[in-house]
């Protein structure tokens, strides 16, 4: 077990790039990264028509302070180097410990793309990634790749289910499990983790995906804190997959791009 990473208990909020191609396990993302960042900019370029249409007619009012908060976030979400770093507690809610409420943004909306996965705009117009979106008291969790993750724990250690909301019901992790350096988590696709460097988190590990039909794919690991990690692209900075480790060390989830795969030493 490694010593606690810097990034223990600490998330990043982000802004990175949806134009990745990647392949995780039963999900191909060999085209969708290309579909989502074009429809995206379709949304973006709507939205501004919109805005400009809204101006010529009247002054737009003073925006209400709770729907609004995507403001002072949406800066840090899409700013190149800006990282909102928040703290952990027992996943329950508290007036004075983080939890998913206490950086939620709101104000703004859902769509879903043609390919199927859903992505949420902000009130400023911009696509959120890495955040959590408040709804109707329910706390939904968009990835690094801008989509509503499902089934795995979110970089800052709590639990989204089947339909992507927060799971009051699982506590939030706050240990620091490693996958097992070298051992093929899979059968079929089959992922394995290399472990390079413990005490360096921008050179920690690499990852390997190798498919039934012997294509590969590499990304590099970068810790997150609470057992999660970023599955890097080659060519890509705080941009990629999203990964848990179980506490057994004999399981890994991947996330990223609407879908979420399992992995499990044979």
């Amino acid at each position: 077990m490694r010593s606690k990473s810097s990034f223990q208990g600490m998330v990043r909020v982000i802004a990175i790039s949806l134009g990745i191609i990647l392949i995780v396990g039963g999900c191909s993302f060999s085209d969708a990264g290309k579909e989502i960042a074009e429809e995206a900019t379709v949304a973006e370029e709507e939205t501004e028509a919109v805005k400009e249409d809204s101006a010529s007619e009247a002054a737009s009012p003073e925006p209400d302070s709770k729907d609004q908060s995507t403001t002072g976030i949406s800066g840090m979400t899409t700013g190149e180097d800006a990282a909102l770093f928040l703290l952990g507690d027992d996943g329950q809610e508290s007036d004075s410990e983080y939890n998913p409420s206490t950086y939620a943004i709101s104000g703004g909306t859902w769509d879903i793309l043609e390919s199927g996965e859903k992505i949420y705009t902000m009130a400023d117009g911009n696509q959120a990634k890495n955040v959590w979106v408040e709804e109707d008291g329910m706390y939904y969790y968009v990835d690094f790749t801008g989509c509503l993750m499902k089934n795995n724990y979110t970089a800052d250690g709590f639990w989204v289910g089947e339909k992507g909301y927060w799971d009051r019901s699982k506590k939030q992790r706050k240990d620091d499990v490693e996958p097992l350096s070298g051992k093929p988590y899979g059968d079929g696709t089959v992922m394995t983790i290399d472990i390079i460097n413990y005490s360096d988190d921008a050179t920690y590990a690499k990852a390997t995906l190798t498919y039934s039909f012997g294509s590969k794919e590499e990304y590099n690991v970068m810790p997150l804190g609470n057992s999660t990690y970023l599955l890097e692209g080659q060519n890509d900075f705080y941009s990629g997959l999203l990964m848990s480790v179980s506490e057994d060390q004999k399981t890994l989830i991947v996330s990223g791009l609407g879908c979420t795969d399992i992995y499990t030493m044979q």
